[in-house]
C-alpha cells in the first residue's frame, strides 16, 4: 500500500513538474505579444520547479524588456506618445527579473550543478544600458506624488553599483551621481516614512558635496521624530551637518537649540563664533544674540541684535523683538518679586518704578516689529498688551480687540 501511494505521490509531482514546463512553453511561443507572454510566465516564476531554473527569470526578464524596448522606441519616433507607466514599469521588473535569475544562476554554480554562470555578462550589460533610464522614472513619479515609486526607481539606480550581477565593473562603482540620486530617495522615503530607507540612503546620499545637507536633514528628522527617537544618533547627525555644510541654518538651529535646553551656552557661543568668523549672515548673527540672550547677557545681546538690525538684511522684526524681550523679561522678573512685597512698604514702590522704566524701554522695540511684521504677533502681541496694561490703558483696549 505504501509502494502504491509513493508511486501515486511521484505521478502528481512529474505532473505538477510538466504543468510549469509546459506554462514556460507556452510563454514562450507568444513572445510576439510580451504583456501576454509576461502574464503566462507569472505561475512559473513561483513553482519551485520552475522557480529555480535561471532561464525561467531570463526568460520573464526579456518579456519585460521587449515591453520596455516598443514604449522606449516611441519617446524617439517624432510625434510619438509613450505609455511611461508601462514603460517604467518594465523597466523595474526587468532589473528585478535578471537579477534573480543571476541569483538563480550562481546558486547553481555554488552548488556545482553549473561549472560556470552563461548569463550574467549578457544581462549586466542589457541593464546597466538602461540603468539610467531609472533615474526619469524616478524624476517623474516623485513630480507626481508618488512616493513609493519614487523610491523604489531612485533605490534601484542607487543599489546597481553593490549589486552581485555588477561585480567588477568600476566604472559603475565609481557612478558619482549615485550620492546625488540617493539624496531623492531619502527624501521620498521620509515622505512614505520608510524609516530605514532614509538611513540607508541618506547615509550614501549626505556624501554629496552640494545637496547631501538635504540628506542628513531627512535623516535628523527621523532620528528625532521618529516613533522611537535615538537622540544620540540625532545629536550626531546634526553636528555632522554643521561640520560639512556650515552654511545651512537647519544644522545650526537645531544645534543652538540643543545647546539651550542642555544648559550648554558657552559651548553653543563658541561654536557659533567660529561660524561667524567665516560667515556672519544675519541668521548666525541673530542666533549668537538668542544664546547671549540666554546667557542673561543683555548687554551684550542687544549689541548683536543691533548688528543684525544694521545689516538692514534678513531677522529685522525678530531682531527687535529680541531686544524688547532683554528688557521686558527683566522688569517682569522684578514684577514677579514685588507681588511678595507688601504695597505698604516703600520697596513696592521702587520695584513698580523699575518695571515700568525695563516695560517703557522695551516698548518702542517690540513696535517697531510690530510695524515691520504685523501678521506675525508671536513677536509683540502678548508682550506689548502686558505692557499697556501696565503703561496706557487706553492703548491696552484698542490692542486687545485687535488681537482678539
Amino acid at each position: 500500500m505504501r509502494k502504491v501511494l509513493f508511486t501515486v505521490a511521484l505521478f502528481f509531482t512529474a505532473c505538477a513538474v510538466s504543468a510549469q514546463e509546459s506554462v514556460v512553453k507556452e510563454a514562450k511561443s507568444a513572445k510576439s505579444n510580451p504583456e501576454e507572454a509576461a502574464k503566462i510566465i507569472e505561475p512559473a516564476l513561483v513553482d519551485p520547479s520552475t522557480a529555480n531554473d535561471p532561464e525561467t527569470w531570463k526568460l520573464a526578464g526579456d518579456f519585460q524588456k521587449s515591453i520596455y524596448d516598443e514604449e522606449n522606441m516611441k519617446l524617439y519616433i517624432p510625434g510619438g506618445q509613450a505609455d511611461t507607466t508601462r514603460l517604467y514599469n518594465s523597466l523595474a521588473k526587468m532589473f528585478e527579473y535578471y537579477m534573480k535569475c543571476d541569483e538563480v544562476e550562481q546558486a547553481k554554480v555554488k552548488s556545482g550543478e553549473l561549472k560556470k554562470p552563461k548569463l550574467r555578462k549578457k544581462l549586466a550589460k542589457a541593464l546597466i544600458a538602461v540603468r539610467p533610464q531609472l533615474t526619469n522614472a524616478g524624476i517623474e513619479a516623485f513630480n507626481t506624488n508618488n512616493y513609493e515609486n519614487a523610491l523604489k526607481y531612485f533605490g534601484l539606480y542607487v543599489d546597481a553599483p553593490q549589486e552581485p550581477i555588477f561585480e567588477g565593473d568600476d566604472e559603475l562603482k565609481n557612478d558619482t551621481l549615485v550620492p546625488l540620486f540617493a539624496n531623492y530617495a531619502a527624501m521620498a522615503a521620509s515622505f512614505v516614512k520608510d524609516n530605514a530607507a532614509v538611513i540607508k540612503y541618506g547615509n550614501i546620499g549626505k556624501n554629496h558635496k552640494e545637496e547631501g545637507y538635504r540628506s542628513l536633514m531627512f535623516m535628523a528628522e527621523t532620528y528625532g521624530k521618529s516613533e522611537t527617537p535615538d537622540s544620540v544618533q540625532w545629536l550626531a547627525t546634526i553636528k555632522e551637518g554643521v561640520e560639512k555644510f556650515p552654511s545651512q541654518e537647519y544644522f545650526i538651529g537645531n544645534l543652538m537649540d540643543y545647546y539651550i535646553q542642555k544648559g550648554k551656552v558657552d559651548e553653543g557661543l563658541a561654536q557659533i563664533n567660529e561660524i561667524i568668523a567665516n560667515n556672519p549672515s544675519p541668521y548666525f548673527m541673530y542666533v549668537k544674540g538668542v544664546l547671549q540672550y540666554e546667557k542673561k547677557d543683555y548687554d551684550g545681546a542687544i549689541a548683536t541684535f543691533n548688528e543684525v538690525i544694521a545689516k538692514n538684511g534678513d531677522f529685522v522684526a525678530e531682531s527687535y523683538s529680541k531686544i524688547g524681550d532683554c528688557y521686558f523679561f527683566q522688569g517682569q522678573s522684578i514684577e514677579e518679586e514685588n507681588l511678595k512685597t507688601s504695597m505698604d512698604d516703600p520697596k513696592y514702590a521702587e520695584g513698580e518704578a523699575k518695571v515700568k522704566d525695563f516695560y517703557s524701554k522695551a516698548q518702542p522695540f517690540y513696535e517697531k516689529a510690530r510695524e515691520l511684521a504685523p501678521d506675525n504677533k508671536q513677536l509683540w502681541g502678548q508682550f506689548l498688551l502686558r505692557i499697556y496694561w501696565k503703561l496706557n490703558k487706553a492703548e491696552y483696549e484698542a490692542l486687545e480687540k485687535e488681537l482678539n
